[in-house]
């Protein structure tokens, strides 16, 4: 029996715009297709899916059964197969009553119904178009570039590394022709930024955000963008500069333009640093209050020094502690080899939104070694966390906790060559045996330390 990745490997999915978005006619659009699933056919596809939606949706579903069924009346069967994704069911309830009439034909004779979701939600429609690449190898699109559904399907297409046939590519404009921030932008999404998706230009406080969210990528990422955009070299020059090979170059080009399209890297370049930053603290302190009680109820000895070391590290992070893989190593090396393996405490704990704690007891039984924890301390280091200062942490552990010992215990974190520690009776009651890690830390590569 065929594996599930066999199968997608001969499986191809449908995706495009509307009737009324499309700028070509009906005969045109069809001819099209039916180029396209004939060439499919040659390659070895069998399996076709459908979003069904209006237009080319069941346009493509449509010449499929057609073909399959002519092959069954020519020889009494057909390889060819159709899959109806539909994001829920009732999906056509209230489309005219012609594009309804084609809609339950494909379903009554598609030879399976997937009903993506249940129910309607806001996110049905990419749930469907994300079913349907997850499930294909080959992706066939007849849109004109436009942003929307069919964009947003081709760009999770490209993410997911299938296949992409479509019926014009979208010209691109070349970045080294244009200046810096333009064209990064412009490879970002435009249309992820202004609401009309055409360049304006970057008020101050939306270019302080772009600044900094480039400075909280990794290295590799932060020169190449660097370089590419600002600096304009071409992708073989920068890897001439930095020693690798112009595929690594687009690699970590390409990776940097994902990371600044994702949240909440694009939020400072849509909204400006001030307000996305003040916007994050505020949920970043709201989940550390909900995080602290979960700590509070699992060490009920915490005391106001546990506090502020808590509430320290979850909003400074570790970049004052670590200043080489080195150093990170000559700390952890002594405290991990003098710990047993114990599976009897969660191996990581969140701290904040952006910080946890990895517990050495058992980070050691489940073989992690101390030069990886090492590794992901230097790396975490290198992050830059919200912009907290030790002021917010003392207002924060204050407000949170009103009392004469808190205001004793929170007012030496204003010293800046103090750090907090935890307190003997929380030492004596826990042992406490873990370090600080950014809370993406597995994604962090292994090097020599």
């Amino acid at each position: 029996m065929a594996t599930e990745e066999e199968k997608r490997l001969h499986r191809c999915c449908f995706s495009g715009q509307r009737p009324e978005k499309l700028t070509e006619d009906e005969a045109s659009v069809k001819a099209w297709l039916r180029e396209q699933i004939d060439a499919a056919i040659s390659s070895g596809y069998t399996t076709f899916i459908s979003g069904c939606a209006m237009g080319v949706d069941i346009w493509a579903g449509q010449i499929v059964l057609s073909i399959r069924d002519e092959e069954k009346k020519r020889t009494g069967s057909s390889a060819l197969h159709l899959i109806a994704a539909t994001p829920w069911p009732g999906f056509a309830s209230r489309w005219a009553s012609d594009w309804q009439g084609q809609y339950n034909d494909l379903l009554k004779n598609a030879d399976l119904v997937v009903n993506v979701c249940q129910n309607y939600h806001d996110g049905v429609f990419q749930a469907r178009n994300e079913w349907m690449v997850d499930h294909s190898s080959r992706l066939i699109a007849y849109f004109n570039g436009a942003p929307g559904g069919t964009r947003n399907t081709v760009e999770y297409a490209e993410k997911k590394g299938i296949e992409i046939v479509r019926n014009h590519p979208v010209p691109k404009p070349d970045p080294l022709r244009m200046d810096y921030p333009e064209n990064l932008l412009r490879d970002i999404g435009l249309e992820l930024i202004y609401p009309d998706g055409v360049y304006h230009e970057l008020t101050e406080d939306q270019l302080h955000g772009l600044n900094w969210t480039i400075r909280m990528l990794r290295k590799p990422e932060r020169q190449v963008l660097q370089q590419f955009y600002a600096d304009k070299q071409t992708m073989e020059i920068i890897g001439h500069s930095l020693g690798h090979t112009t595929p690594w170059v687009q690699m970590h080009g390409n990776r940097g333009v994902r990371h600044l399209r994702a949240e909440p890297h694009i939020s400072y370049i849509k909204d400006g640093y001030e307000k996305t930053e003040l916007s994050l603290k505020l949920f970043a302190a709201e989940e550390m209050r909900k995080l602290l009680r979960t700590q509070k109820r699992r060490h009920p000895l915490m005391n106001e020094e546990d506090i502020v070391k808590f509430v320290f590290q979850g909003m400074l992070g570790i970049g004052h502690l670590i200043s080489d893989p080195a150093a990170a190593m000559e700390r952890l090396k002594t405290e991990y080899d003098g710990v047993d393996g114990s599976d009897d405490e969660p191996l990581t704990e969140k701290i904040s939104p952006e910080w946890l704690r990895l517990n050495l007891r058992p980070a050691k039984a489940k073989g992690i070694t101390a030069e990886d924890i090492a590794n992901w301390m230097y790396e975490s280091s290198c992050i830059q966390p919200l912009s907290f200062t030790r002021q917010n942490v003392c207002n924060f552990c204050v407000k949170a906790y009103p009392t004469e010992a808190m205001n004793k215990a929170a007012e030496k974190i204003l010293d800046e060559a103090y750090l907090p520690s935890h307190s003997e009776e929380y030492r004596d009651a826990y042992k406490p045996a873990y370090r600080v890690l950014y809370r993406d830390y597995k994604k962090f590569k292994r090097m020599e330390v």
